[in-house]
C-alpha cells in the first residue's frame, strides 16, 4: 500500500483548532460560572479560523478545495446507500457524505458565531454589532445562538460515530490521517499535494484581519 499526503498542515491545524475552540465555547456557554469574557474571545477566534478555512477551501491544496470534494445530492445519496451496505467506494479525500458533513458543520458554526456578534449578556458584555440592530431582532438572534449548540452537538456526535464506523468497520484510519495527514491506499493517483504558499498567506491574513477588527471594536 502507498502512503500519500492528503491533508496538509493548514487543514489539520484548522481542524483541531475548531475542535478545541468549539469545546471551549460549549463549556463556557453552558457553565454556570462567569466565563462570558472567555466565551466572546473564543467565539472571535473561532470565526477567524473558519474564515481562513473557508478561504483555503478555494485557494488551498488539492484535497482542501470545495471544488474537489463537494458532490451533487444524487452522488451523496448513492454513496450513503453503499456506505450502509458496507461496500463504499474508496476516496482519498472526503467522501461525498463526509464532504456534506464538512459543509454543514462550517455553515452551522458560521451561523453560530455570526449570531453571537449581535448578542449580549444584557449586563456587561455586548457583541460588537449588538448596537446596530433593534432589541427585538437581537432577541431573535440570541434565541438562535442559544439553540444552535444543541444542533451542533448532535452533528458532532454523528460525525464522531461516522469516523468510528470508518475506523472499526471499514478499517480506514481517518484519525491517524487527520493527525499525520497521510492515508494508505491502493489507488493510483497523479495528484501530488502541495501546500500553496500564497493560499496559506492569503487565508491567514484574512482570518487574522477579521480577528483584529473584532478585537478593536469596543464591547
Amino acid at each position: 500500500m502507498k502512503s500519500t499526503l492528503v491533508w496538509d498542515w493548514p487543514i489539520r491545524v484548522s481542524h483541531w483548532l475548531i475542535v478545541l475552540l468549539f469545546t471551549g465555547l460549549i463549556i463556557t456557554g453552558k457553565s454556570d460560572g462567569d466565563y462570558v469574557q472567555y466565551h466572546f474571545y473564543m467565539g472571535y477566534s473561532l470565526s477567524a479560523v473558519i474564515i481562513a478555512r473557508v478561504l483555503y477551501g478555494f485557494y488551498g491544496s488539492y484535497y482542501a478545495r470545495f471544488s474537489q470534494f463537494v458532490r451533487s445530492p444524487k452522488i451523496v445519496l448513492r454513496f450513503a446507500i453503499s456506505l450502509l451496505s458496507g461496500r463504499p467506494q474508496k476516496y482519498l479525500g472526503h467522501n461525498p457524505v463526509g464532504a456534506l458533513m464538512v459543509v454543514v458543520l462550517l455553515l452551522v458554526l458560521s451561523i453560530q458565531w455570526g449570531t453571537g456578534l449581535f448578542t449580549s449578556d444584557e449586563v456587561f458584555w455586548f457583541g460588537p454589532f449588538n448596537g446596530l440592530i433593534s432589541e427585538e431582532l437581537a432577541a431573535k438572534l440570541a434565541s438562535i445562538h442559544h439553540f444552535l449548540p444543541n444542533v451542533l452537538l448532535g452533528l458532532v456526535v454523528v460525525h464522531v460515530l461516522a469516523v468510528l464506523y470508518h475506523e472499526l468497520c471499514l478499517k480506514e484510519r481517518l484519525i491517524d490521517a487527520m493527525v499525520r495527514g497521510r492515508k494508505k491506499h491502493f489507488i493510483m493517483i497523479s495528484t501530488e499535494v502541495k501546500t500553496p504558499r500564497w493560499g496559506v498567506i492569503f487565508s491567514l491574513l484574512m482570518g487574522l484581519s477579521w480577528l483584529a477588527a473584532l478585537w478593536m471594536i469596543p464591547i
